[in-house]
């Protein structure tokens, strides 16, 4: 799982210093595209993956092991998780966005949501009779896409709170003031 988010891993590091950069020095329109933009290319890239995961997942288990059996899970486990990889690529983003902004305790609220979530549907499903392995699987997609859609309106507070100034424009040349 950390081989496959990997690149999202690195946009979302990348994220933060730009982000920081640009809002020390008043460039609040770049941060807002940083933001959009970052956003935009995490979830390009790991809808990608998840396309690929979902061509044929057996291809990443198999490089680990050739039982048979552990293939048939491990490719189970990819199908169905990697629908959370957008909205970890986003969480990932969001993550860069408060650490540029000087403000990480929105992902901090985000995580204890996503495990507020987590804990008690996984909890819960352990309870069924007919309880699978797979069904915590599925309460990790719930818990993980709801973190994404909290992080994201919590980075959108965030710009609204900090951005609350008109975009800045490019700063004049020395020789262009003259």
């Amino acid at each position: 799982m950390q081989s496959i988010f990997m690149p999202t891993m690195a946009i979302a590091f990348a994220i933060g210093p730009i982000v920081g950069q640009n809002f020390g020095a008043g460039r609040h329109d770049r941060v807002r595209e940083a933001c959009n933009k970052g956003i935009l290319l995490n979830s390009i890239v790991m809808a990608i993956v998840t396309v690929l995961v979902h061509i044929d997942p057996t291809l990443m288990v198999k490089g680990f092991t050739e039982e048979a059996e552990v293939i048939t899970v491990g490719a189970d486990f990819l199908r169905i998780v990697s629908w959370n990889f957008v909205m970890q690529g986003i969480v990932f983003s969001c993550s860069g966005m408060f650490q540029g902004l000087g403000n990480t305790r929105p992902a901090l609220v985000s995580t204890i949501c996503r495990l507020g979530i987590f804990i008690p549907l996984a909890w819960m499903m352990t309870l069924r009779e007919d309880f699978a392995v797979y069904h915590i699987w599925y309460a990790s997609v719930i818990s993980v896409f709801s973190q994404g859609i909290i992080s994201y309106l919590l980075v959108q507070r965030e710009l609204r709170l900090k951005l609350h100034h008109p975009a800045t424009a490019a700063p004049a040349t020395a020789s262009g003031a003259a």
